[in-house]
């Protein structure tokens, strides 16, 4: 990439930078390999001995950090490390290389309206009467499906399938082999079944076993609003009426699965692994930690955080912090985990009670 010095970095990073802030810089590195021309992330104290054993010259430190000590001749303060580093991978980000235009190998439906400033990969197919805003980025195998709508700055890495009718706002962001609007999981038997028979009364009888299911198609669609980005693998299904919906700003990691008519709020960090049944809302804020499952039809409010691996079977009100499988509050599940550590140690002291007791009353 082009380089660049430590003062137009701290320009872009909006940061403090001190020392030769001419010095050139053409990539990041680790502290211990850092060499000369490279910038070494040294964003906590706990690097120090590390930014001592490369040859960095310049590097982004901790505030207070004696970085004239540490054989630097630059450096940018970072008060919040994480924050900083965000900036740090859009300067040297390593953008996917495709050619501008539309590859000769690309299926483009002539009824297809695509906006301005387009580079679609090789092997990639847009639907009829598919809408596409100004600057979208397809790197290959892609496919977007008939009627749907993209809004601008669209970055679809290889193999994502967009279905028909899906809505996508501005600064869409998926990685590789996302599927967005598949079909829900939706099947019934002709006659009451098992499943709602256990719901009800906890058995499973024989006369309510099935032969197969029907299919109940859907009709909905999948609608996400302005910079949502998804990991790879992801998997979102649109709804069976109504759609399913994910709001501005969400962000989900790999593998999740959202299931038909699920309503995800705004800003919401979904981790890896995560997967929400069927027609359950989620609100606003909502940080779900890896692998946690949220069972259908449920409400969990805004502003909540759910440990990783918790269980959610039944509605969690805004602003609670859950854990544990069932997910309860944070601290009842520690409590409760706890209390589970001492049962053999407790199962030892009644036994000896047991025991006790009996010579008692065999003296008797």
């Amino acid at each position: 990439m082009t380089e660049q010095t430590v003062g137009e970095i701290a320009q872009a990073l909006g940061a403090e930078a001190v020392g030769d802030l001419n010095i050139k810089i053409s990539a990041v590195q680790e502290p211990a390999k850092a060499v000369s021309g490279q910038l070494a992330l040294a964003m906590e104290p706990s690097y120090e001995d590390a930014l001592r054993q490369g040859s960095a010259s310049a590097a982004i430190v901790w505030p207070d950090a004696d970085w004239q000590d540490m054989g630097l001749s630059a450096a940018i303060i970072a008060p919040r490390s994480r924050y900083v580093l965000s900036g740090v991978s859009y300067i040297f980000e390593h953008k996917p290389e495709i050619a501008s235009g539309i590859h000769p190998t690309a299926i483009v439906d002539p009824t297809a309206k695509i906006g301005a400033n387009a580079a679609i990969g090789p092997f990639c197919v847009v639907g009829a009467r598919v809408v596409i805003g100004d600057n979208l980025r397809m790197v290959g195998h892609c496919t977007i499906g008939e009627d749907a709508v993209i809004g601008d700055n669209a970055l679809m890495y290889s193999g994502v399938r967009i279905g028909a009718r899906v809505h996508i706002g501005h600064g869409f962001i998926s990685q590789s082999n996302t599927v967005v609007g598949a079909d829900g999981f939706s099947y019934v038997t002709p006659q009451p079944g098992a499943v709602e028979e256990a719901k009800k009364t906890g058995k499973i009888s024989e006369h309510t076993r099935t032969d197969g299911f029907a299919r109940i198609n859907s009709l909905g669609a999948v609608h996400i609003g302005d910079n949502v980005e998804m990991g790879a693998n992801c998997t979102i299904d649109r709804g069976t009426i109504a759609n399913t919906t994910i709001g501005n700003g969400t962000k989900l990691d790999n593998l999740v699965h959202i299931g038909h008519n699920v309503v995800v709020g705004q800003t919401c960090l979904i981790c890896g692994q995560v997967g929400i049944a069927g027609s359950s809302v989620i609100g606003d804020r909502v940080v779900l930690g890896g692998q946690v499952g949220v069972a259908d039809h449920i409400n969990i409010g805004s502003d909540v955080i759910a440990a990783g691996k918790s269980g959610i079977s039944s509605n969690v009100p805004a602003g609670r912090v859950m854990m544990g499988n069932p997910a309860m509050k944070m601290d009842l599940n520690i409590q409760s985990y706890t209390a589970l550590r001492r049962l053999p140690r407790l199962v030892a002291k009644v036994a000896e009670l047991q025991k006790s007791v009996s010579k008692i009353l065999e003296t008797k």
